[in-house]
């Protein structure tokens, strides 16, 4: 399910990537080394557990594990985050400009864009590069003046 989940969302990575306004070079994840490695471990001990015999759970467990950290974790560190025509791709995926409730800037030692969905639970985080920070809040603007991000004011309207 997690690996079905993740090839959707990197098809719609590639859906959306020619409707970029703002995004910014991709960081590896800090852990990515380590990460590809578990993944050849997980392939070996699949093999290994096949050749054995064991039964099929086994198997399938390590198999599942080997590809989401040799296929999934390199896709999804190709997903550039920012801000595209129809929405913003934050930390947990792609949410449309129409679905957006709220939004803030956290500034302490990371700037971050805060986003909260409409009719859903959780955040969307998007830490925003220091020199794209002007550029990021001035596009935001634009599209709420444009009426194409209507977010909710604060408690009696602050």
């Amino acid at each position: 399910m997690l690996i079905a989940r993740g090839l959707a969302g990197y098809r719609l990575f590639l859906k959306v990537r020619p409707t970029a306004l703002l995004t910014w070079p991709v960081r590896r994840p800090p852990h990515f080394p380590l990460q590809l490695t578990l993944g050849v471990v997980a392939a070996a001990l699949a093999v290994i557990n096949g050749t054995m015999k064991r039964p099929f759970h086994h198997v399938y467990s390590q198999g599942v594990m080997a590809v989401y950290f040799i296929v999934m974790v390199p896709l999804s560190a190709r997903i550039q985050l920012g801000l595209y025509r129809d929405g913003v791709w934050a930390d947990a995926g792609f949410l449309p400009y129409r679905r957006i409730r709220r939004m803030a800037f956290r500034e302490s030692p990371v700037i971050e864009l805060i986003l909260l969905p409409r009719g859903g639970s959780g955040s969307f985080r998007l830490p925003v590069p220091p020199g794209e920070y002007g550029a990021v809040r001035k596009l935001l603007e634009e599209k709420i003046r444009a009426q194409i991000v209507t977010v909710e004011t604060g408690i009696l309207g602050l």
